[in-house]
């Protein structure tokens, strides 16, 4: 493994009777971290000190140009591979069985003009 072992990971390897620091990467034990920090780490001067080059203290640097619109953002949800584009089921009637309308709007009843 490249990194530490998660403590699912952990307890599997115990059960099996095993050590986890043969499965855990070089990186993440004792002896690497006191080597890290066996030198000390000296803090930075005052910034009134340092030292920055005219080429640097010339650039000037400026906003990015884009802007977000105001509001909230839109999104559309990710549609699973079987989903179709547009699945629209069709109207029918209850009374007379016909396709594209439904009971209220059904001529059937209508009384005569």
């Amino acid at each position: 493994m490249d990194e530490m072992p998660y403590s699912h990971a952990m307890a599997a390897i115990t059960y099996r009777n095993q050590h986890g620091e043969n499965y855990c990467s070089p990186y993440y034990r004792n002896k690497n971290f006191r080597d890290v920090y066996a030198i000390p780490v000296e803090p930075l001067p005052c910034e009134s000190t340092w030292e920055i080059p005219h080429k640097v203290l010339d650039e000037v640097v400026l906003p990015p140009d884009s802007k977000r619109p105001p509001g909230r953002p839109c999104y559309e949800r990710w549609k699973a591979l079987n989903e179709d584009k547009c699945k629209h089921s069709k109207v029918t009637c209850s009374d007379c069985h016909r396709e594209g309308h439904n009971k209220r709007t059904c001529n059937k009843h209508a009384p005569p003009a």
